[in-house]
C-alpha cells in the first residue's frame, strides 16, 4: 500500500489540495478537506456498488485512486486537455479516477460504473492467473 501511495502522490495525478483521503482496500479517495461530504458520499456509494467483488480484488496489490479536484484548475494540472468530467487512465498497475470538479448526482452514477467495470477485470485477471482472493488460502 505505502509503495503504491507514494508513487500517486510523486505522480501528475497528485495535488497539493488533496489534504484529506479515504483508504479502504484497493480503493483510495483524496479529496480538499472542503469537499468532505461529497468524498464520504462518493466512497459509501462506491462501496455499496463493489460490495460483491471488493473482497476478491482486495489482495491483488492493484489500487482504484479516485481524485476529486475541487476545481476545473487543478482538475487540468493532472489531466491535460481533459474534456469529459471523469477522466481514467493507468498509473502502473493501478488506475486513477479525476473528477472535474462538483458534479450532479447523474453524474457520478458514471464514475462508479467505470469502477466497476475496473475492478471486474482485475477480478477475471486473478481468476485466469489462479491467484487466491485470501492471503490464508
Amino acid at each position: 500500500m505505502a509503495e503504491a501511495t507514494l508513487f500517486l502522490s510523486q505522480s501528475r495525478y497528485y495535488s497539493p489540495v488533496f489534504n484529506s483521503a479515504i483508504f479502504d482496500g484497493p480503493v483510495r479517495v483524496y479529496f480538499a478537506q472542503h469537499q468532505e461530504s461529497l468524498a464520504l458520499k462518493v466512497y459509501f456509494r462506491l462501496k455499496e456498488r463493489l460490495k460483491s467483488i471488493g473482497d476478491e480484488v482486495r489482495y491483488s496489490g492493484q489500487h482504484l485512486f479516485v481524485m476529486l479536484y475541487p476545481s476545473d484548475e487543478s482538475f487540468e494540472l493532472s489531466f491535460s486537455g481533459a474534456a469529459p468530467k471523469i477522466a481514467q487512465e493507468l498509473l502502473g498497475e493501478d488506475f486513477v479516477f479525476g473528477v472535474k470538479g462538483p458534479l450532479e448526482d447523474e453524474a457520478y452514477e458514471s464514475l462508479y460504473a467505470q469502477a466497476e467495470k475496473v475492478l471486474h477485470s482485475w477480478r477475471q485477471e486473478e481468476r485466469r492467473e489462479g491467484v487466491s482472493a485470501s492471503p490464508l488460502d
